[in-house]
């Protein structure tokens, strides 16, 4: 698969060798020459992949800064600091084990936009690869002290003295993926006690990779053992983050957001404008309105929230799967050491838990589905049936289809990441919800 968040596949049916050589390859003649950051998780497949793309990067003139085990932000950040050409993270985040992926960094840390993203396909279509050099000049160097400085661009985005003051208990479930190091070591700057669980590198992710609520129930015995004041699940390359509280266990990764927002709003200016996605909960929204703040709705996608940012110079963004960017940190995307640490540091200034302040927000109600698109059937099509079924107040065609019907939304759109359509849909009542999923299976099945 290839889209606006790289390339990715299964190793040996769509992502082998030959596909990844031919990236590597594509992207090292991106790079001019310069320097290029590689960073990847925990997967088996990864070092072998890595190689690869290093011998491309080094066999055209370029030079390797190698970082290891890392989570993506981190990677973006390295990028930005280290004012490198380029970079990759070698990650299919949520996917599972025998999926592994391209994530293709550009100048500053952004992720490649869709105009680079059509440079290097184009690249691959001619075959217009540079010529492998007999004594090329690159080389490979370690980015261990670029790591170390994006911890402490995050550290300067909140009151560590405070946060330290408290010495919350942490717990920590990385699904042995790029954030088992990281994370800890982070969370012991802030002072706090950590209790690591699933924090073994190995790649087998023992529980399932995507940290949705549903997922994490096999974990919740562990964290409540834990009596951890709050606790925090990633995904494998840890750009994505989900909380546990004492009182509710694992919550959902919407909540994520409001939370961090809530803290970085407090010290903004009123009328700030912050970027979520189309397929992000109304808790935003909830949270702007007693802030003041404008909230802006973009496509989904990181990629397409960050460009929103950067047009609306926003002051904070995300995306509902508990991912949190602060525009002022390197990394420029979705990070857990951020959301982490402002929602640590709401924890301490406000002297509140973490089940105190999600008591302070409304209830949830939202339902995420997937389906495989039925044979014969056309997304244009899909669309049709689900306007005439609802028959929308407001409609957006800017991702997918988002129709806004009577205090509910309903969100439509191909996945970027698997082979599959979404329906995200929210409402402001349980009832009103299991109506509106009634029809929505009824649209999909018809």
């Amino acid at each position: 698969m290839i889209s606006i968040s790289g390339v990715r596949g299964k190793i040996g049916l769509g992502f082998g060798l030959d596909e990844a050589l031919a990236f590597s390859k594509s992207f090292a003649s991106m790079m001019n020459g310069g320097t290029a950051v590689i960073g990847r998780d925990s997967r088996p497949s990864g070092p072998y992949l890595e190689s690869l793309l290093t011998s491309a990067l080094l066999a055209s003139g370029n030079s390797v800064l190698t970082l290891g085990l890392v989570p993506t932000p981190t990677t973006k950040a390295v990028v930005n600091l280290s004012k490198a050409n380029g970079g990759i993270m070698i990650s299919a985040s949520h996917n599972p084990m025998d999926w592994n992926a391209f994530k293709f960094i550009s100048k500053k840390g952004f992720f490649f936009s869709a105009e680079e993203n059509k440079k290097l396909l184009s690249i691959i279509q001619n075959g217009t690869y540079p010529k492998e050099q007999i004594s090329p000049e690159g080389y490979i160097d370690s980015g261990e002290d670029y790591i170390d400085l994006h911890l402490s661009s995050v550290l300067k985005r909140v009151n560590v003295a405070k946060i330290k003051k408290k010495k919350f208990t942490v717990f920590v479930d990385a699904v042995g993926g790029a954030g088992s190091y990281v994370v800890p070591k982070f969370l012991q700057m802030l002072g706090c006690r950590v209790v690591a669980h699933n924090c073994n590198p190995d790649g087998t992710f023992p529980r399932p990779p995507e940290p949705t609520a549903a997922a994490l129930k096999s974990v919740e015995p562990y964290f409540k053992k834990s009596k951890a004041d709050i606790g925090f699940a990633l995904d494998p390359d840890a750009d994505r983050l989900v909380l546990f509280s004492p009182k509710r266990g694992a919550v959902s990764e919407e909540y994520t957001l409001p939370l961090a927002l809530m803290n970085v709003l407090s010290t903004a200016k009123k009328k700030a404008k912050v970027v979520v996605n189309l397929s992000t909960s109304f808790l935003n929204e909830e949270v702007g309105f007693r802030f003041g703040a404008e909230v802006i709705r973009s496509k989904v996608g990181e990629a397409n929230v960050v460009e929103e940012m950067l047009k609306t110079k926003a002051v904070f963004g995300g995306e509902g799967n508990g991912g949190v960017i602060d525009p002022t940190i390197p990394s420029f995307g979705r990070d857990t050491l951020s959301g982490i640490a402002h929602i640590l540091n709401l924890m301490a200034e406000t002297g509140k838990t973490v089940d105190a302040l999600l008591d302070e927000l409304p209830s949830l109600y939202m339902d995420k589905q997937s389906f495989p698109l039925a044979k014969g059937m056309s997304l244009e099509s899909l669309y049709e049936k689900f306007q005439s079924e609802f028959s929308p107040k407001v409609i957006s065609e800017k991702d997918g289809l988002w129709m806004y019907v009577s205090d509910s939304w309903i969100h439509i759109r191909p996945s970027n990441t698997e082979p599959i359509f979404r329906v995200i849909t929210e409402t402001k009542s349980k009832s009103d919800l299991e109506t509106t999923l009634k029809r929505v299976k009824q649209c999909v099945e018809s």
